[in-house]
């Protein structure tokens, strides 16, 4: 008959994991030191600047807009009204994407100055707004 191993016999087949004899994992070995780095210091990581572009979009399609509004006074002015209707028509599309991007900077802060100078261009110089201003103006 077979006996049963004793708790003597396999507390000395297993090591104790109390004892300083068991096996302990790996330490991770210490990083490698960075040229110019001295011991302790660390390493600041550059944070970006608020975005800007959303402003500067606003203010290049306002710019835009304009462009495209003198153009289609001047084919209007030589009689060469289908252009000048294509104009002002990219003119309008201009001016409302100028006035999208310009909210979008003024609510973001993302480059709000050149935002809010590009939405007031693009209301003020949008032709639906000249047609409808100058004509109250007129009286016509």
């Amino acid at each position: 008959m077979s006996e049963s191993p004793s708790a003597e016999q396999l507390s000395a087949e297993q090591p104790n994991a109390e004892s300083p004899s068991a096996e302990q994992p790996e330490q991770p070995a210490p990083p490698a030191p960075i040229d110019g780095l001295e011991p302790g210091m660390t390493i600041v990581r550059r944070v970006r600047g608020p975005r800007r572009w959303p402003g500067i979009v606003s203010g290049l399609l306002a710019l835009l807009m304009l462009a495209s509004t003198t153009a289609g006074i001047q084919l209007a002015s030589r009689n060469q009204l289908v252009l000048a209707n294509d104009a002002a028509y990219a003119a309008i599309a201009f001016s409302a994407a100028a006035i999208v991007f310009g909210l979008i900077a003024i609510v973001k802060s993302w480059g709000r100055g050149a935002g809010i100078a590009g939405a007031v261009v693009a209301v003020l110089g949008n032709p639906l707004v000249l047609l409808y201003g100058l004509s109250a103006l007129g009286g016509s």
